[in-house]
């Protein structure tokens, strides 16, 4: 499980895991919130790298299930 992380102008950069971001929180690097029922992070400080990998997805319609894959 992941979770999402935003900069201060909310553009998406690449997820974290919950203990860092609850580390984050507590020491003030980042603020907590909700995105349509999604817990996601906000950085207060300008993030050490601003690198994000492209996303794609595969949908794999088989013959008795189907299958959804992200990557």
């Amino acid at each position: 499980m992941f979770v999402p992380v935003v900069d201060q102008n909310n553009r998406p950069l690449m997820p974290t895991t919950p203990s860092r971001a609850k580390r984050w929180i507590k020491s003030g690097k980042a603020t907590g919130f909700f995105k349509k029922g999604v817990f996601c992070v906000r950085l207060n400080q300008e993030p050490s790298n601003k690198n994000t990998q492209p996303i794609a997805v595969g949908i794999d319609p088989g013959s008795k299930r189907e299958g959804f894959t992200c990557h």
